[in-house]
């Protein structure tokens, strides 16, 4: 009977498939404990072991070394960013991504961001809690005022998995979506976004919704010049990575409040630090990076996870496999 050692997140039926495919599945590290294994820890773990599914935990050239049976390494993340893929593919072993994982739950997410912010709810919260019902001698009716969905425009820049469940979302709510990728085309996308020059996008939008991943010719590239293009009752929102976008250009436009607000899941600096300028600006909802943490993304992970191993034991090609696809497994 082959091992599977398990240190991510996982489903129980997943586990069992996995048994029911003749694997015989340990469980340890940061998916069942919350702590991550070191590379000592993981290649004392690693011998024997033919499948290896991580999360968190790094796979690197050591703990590959240390595990002479290793056939498949499945990481539950967008991109194998935790394993050595050199060495994986030196040793012949296939590795595994989950791609889109968490797309719904980060979906869902920002549709909750735009109406956290743009109607004020999370600053009527706030105040209800800290002050009590009314403002000053007001009502509240007249201080947490902000714009319907219906007939707002998004902007996305950048319209993969995660931007195309956003637009799908948004236009079930009566939004107008605009979307900026250079990689994509109007076929790629449908009818649900309007492919659109990232000038235009920018001065259109009501919400504009960052889903690109950080990369040479992604960073900084919302810096000031684009900033000043957004209208001054725009809100922007980064679930992406917070490098996207230059950090002092951001921070002056909302502080003089040349746009009416952001709302934040990622930082330049993390965890967000004690005394951040971000934690005293009252136009920033501030959330500590949790829009891909739904219940259900384990599920999805596990689920492609499970459907890849059992495509590369019946020995096809997996549709998520992210080295050399002539690599032999060697999976009999």
């Amino acid at each position: 009977m082959k091992r599977a050692l398990i240190t991510a997140e996982f489903d129980q039926q997943a586990i069992r498939q996995l048994e029911t495919m003749g694997f015989s599945v340990e469980l340890a590290g940061w998916g069942q404990t919350r702590r991550v294994l070191g590379e000592s820890e993981l290649a004392d773990l690693v011998s024997g072991v033919s499948l290896l599914v991580v999360e968190v935990e790094q796979v690197t050239r050591g703990v590959i070394a240390a595990a002479g049976d290793l056939e498949i390494i499945a990481t539950c993340r967008a991109g194998p960013v935790n394993v050595d893929m050199a060495a994986a593919t030196a040793a012949g072993i296939s590795v595994l991504c989950t791609p889109g994982r968490n797309a719904d739950s980060v979906a869902d997410f920002v549709i909750g961001l735009f109406l956290a912010l743009g109607r004020n709810i999370w600053q009527a919260d706030n105040h209800l809690r800290r002050h009590g019902w009314h403002v000053g001698a007001d009502i509240p009716y007249f201080h947490f005022r902000g714009p319907e969905l219906a007939h707002a425009t998004l902007g996305l820049v950048g319209c993969g998995a995660i931007g195309r469940f956003v637009a799908q979302r948004a236009r079930g709510l009566g939004m107008d979506v605009l979307g900026y990728d250079p990689f994509l085309c109007q076929q790629d996308v449908g009818e649900a976004i309007r492919l659109c020059h990232l000038p235009e996008v920018l001065e259109q939008a009501d919400f504009l919704s960052l889903h690109v991943p950080l990369s040479e010719g992604t960073r900084s590239m919302i810096g000031g010049p684009e900033l000043a293009r957004m209208k001054p009752t725009s809100y922007l929102i980064n679930t992406a990575r917070a490098a996207v976008v230059e950090e002092e250009a951001l921070f002056a436009l909302l502080e003089e409040r040349k746009i009416a607000g952001a709302a934040l899941d990622v930082f330049w600096e993390e965890p967000l630090p004690d005394g951040s300028p971000w934690l005293r600006l009252d136009n920033v909802l501030l959330t500590p990076h949790i829009a891909g943490a739904a219940d259900h993304v384990k599920v999805h992970h596990s689920a492609m996870v499970i459907e890849d191993v059992r495509t590369l034991l019946a020995g096809g090609q997996p549709a998520r496999r992210v080295n050399d696809p002539d690599i032999d497994p060697g999976i009999g």
